[in-house]
């Protein structure tokens, strides 16, 4: 038995891609601990992981179109409260039961190298989205205009760095955005830039369960010809006059809708049709595999969820992550993608039954579905972890990181 720890952000859309891995590297019997928001902690709690857990102020990214300034102003907040949260409350919980490999996301960079230093552990960063190399920087998409908040982060991880004896030149290494071993939770098809990932990066398709059990079930009505499942995510899904479209788009037809409000969403004057039904949140595994696309914000656990149920896609993005995602998809050829400005109930319609009704789009989402499948999802990954929890890290790794005749730096 061997000991995980879990670093991510606190967020649905980074937590939720790691659970099938850990029920799995626990049924090799593992152990997993994460280091988690205490509003996330119940989810990764039923996994059988334990949870280290603190309180979170972070905010949400909130309604409107989303800017690489909102996303750097997230960053720069999330980043203190790991300076004076996180990493404290991890190094006092794990003083006495030191994980043997730590798993982590970009966004847990701070939390999880500055632990490794201290411990003298190895690490695999984790990627929920599109990877990033010497070639291709998602960042570099991601945060166009947040330079004011980024290069406040660099001086705060510079400052922390010189003030525990590192010397300059620490630092770059120390921001680097990959790992030596870096584990991606998608197909390498959907990677931008793809083939210039070498094998540093185990693409494994996916991460999602082949079964949740109570899950319940859910079948469109039987006078529904053809049905959709609509979402906007849990982070940026404060749109109710997108909702309202949806409504009107698909009127008529025979098209059923699914709407997937978020938490605390329901209007109090739902439609009165009876081709729409909301929610505040319904488990997407069990409605995706019955309808016959999927329209929804760019989240990458439900576009792979689409895919994996071989379904098209219609993508409205809302940030500059979302937006390179949504550029994928029409690349592929397995979907369209509507920016907000441009989405009416009409085009919204329009995109819909083109994905449902093309030939060629179809062959596509099917041939995307080949590759998720046969990059292994889950089991590979937790495998991969395997053998990385008895195998050094490459004597090249990053200089920040801990391996063989490398001395740690106590920061206790």
């Amino acid at each position: 038995m061997r000991h995980v720890a879990v670093f991510v952000f606190p967020g649905y859309g980074h937590v939720n891609p790691t659970l099938e891995l850990t029920r799995t590297l626990l049924a090799l019997g593992h152990r997993v601990t994460y280091v988690l928001d205490e509003h996330l902690a119940d989810q990764a709690a039923a996994t059988g992981a334990r949870v280290v857990s603190y309180p979170t102020q972070r905010a949400r990214l909130g309604s409107g179109a989303v800017t690489g300034e909102d996303i750097g102003s997230l960053g720069l907040s999330f980043l203190r409260e790991c300076m004076d949260v996180v990493l404290p409350r991890t190094l006092e919980a794990f003083a006495d039961d030191v994980p043997d490999l730590i798993l982590y996301d970009l966004e847990s960079f701070f939390t999880a190298r500055n632990a490794a230093l201290a411990w003298n552990r190895p690490t695999v960063q984790m990627y929920a989205y599109a990877a990033t190399n010497e070639t291709y920087s998602l960042a570099l998409e991601v945060f166009d205009g947040a330079g004011d908040n980024i290069g406040r982060c660099i001086e705060l991880v510079g400052e922390y760095l010189e003030a525990k004896g590192e010397s300059p030149d620490a630092l770059m290494p120390f921001l680097t955005n990959y790992d030596d071993r870096n584990l991606v939770l998608m197909p390498r098809w959907f990677q931008p830039h793809g083939e210039t990932f070498d094998d540093r990066y185990a693409f494994v398709g996916h991460s999602l369960a082949q079964e949740v059990p109570g899950s319940g079930t859910w079948t469109p009505p039987a006078e529904a010809e053809r049905s959709v499942l609509i979402t906007l995510g849990t982070e940026v899904n404060d749109h109710p006059e997108f909702f309202r479209m949806c409504d009107t788009a698909f009127a008529d037809g025979g098209w059923h809708t699914v709407l997937a409000l978020g938490r605390e969403s329901l209007p109090e004057d739902p439609p009165a049709g009876g081709h729409v039904e909301l929610h505040e949140w319904i488990p997407f595994h069990t409605v995706v595999p019955n309808v016959d696309a999927v329209v929804c914000h760019a989240g990458m656990s439900t576009m792979l969820l689409a895919l994996y149920f071989d379904k098209p896609l219609v993508i409205v993005p809302y940030s500059p992550e979302e937006k390179v995602s949504g550029r994928m998809v029409e690349q592929l050829g397995i979907g369209r993608t509507l920016l907000p400005e441009d989405v009416t109930a009409d085009s919204l319609r329009a995109a819909v039954e083109q994905v449902t009704t093309d030939p060629e789009i179809r062959r596509r989402v099917s041939r995307m579905r080949m590759h998720l499948l046969a990059e292994g999802g889950p089991s590979r990954a937790a495998l991969l972890v395997d053998d990385w929890l008895n195998d050094p890290p490459a004597v090249d790794a990053p200089v920040w990181a801990p391996h063989a005749g490398r001395v740690a730096t106590e920061i206790s």
